[in-house]
């Protein structure tokens, strides 16, 4: 499937992400499902929000990222969604949690996990 079909599947809380997540990645399941329910949505609306914003309003650098990590697969759209997926759930900031708030430096990353911010 091309890349803007995934996307606009994604925006629109149609895509195969929430489900495939569970296969690929069991250990970050939870944890969307669990930042899911803190934003007040579904999983399916979650991605689509992330999704949303991640087109609106991210910059070279993160596309750089993202960019990245699509050539290094051979599913580019799961890429796609799961490396903005990551950098939400791994992103804190005062308007999403207000207590305990702390930001990692670039440094302090996760390996294989690129930094990209949704907020």
């Amino acid at each position: 499937m091309l890349l803007g079909k995934v996307i606009k599947l994604a925006m629109t809380a149609q895509s195969d992400f929430p489900e495939d997540v569970f296969i690929r990645e069991p250990e970050f399941a939870p944890l969307l499902q669990t930042e899911a329910a803190r934003a007040g949505m579904d999983l399916p609306r979650f991605v689509a929000d992330t999704v949303s914003r991640f087109m609106a309003y991210e910059d070279g650098e993160s596309w750089t990222t993202v960019v990245g990590n699509i050539q290094r697969t051979d599913d580019p759209g799961y890429a796609f969604i799961s490396t903005i997926m990551h950098a939400r759930v791994d992103h804190h900031c005062e308007q999403h949690e207000p207590h305990d708030h702390h930001h990692r430096r670039r440094d302090e990353e996760r390996p294989g996990i690129p930094s990209v911010s949704t907020s």
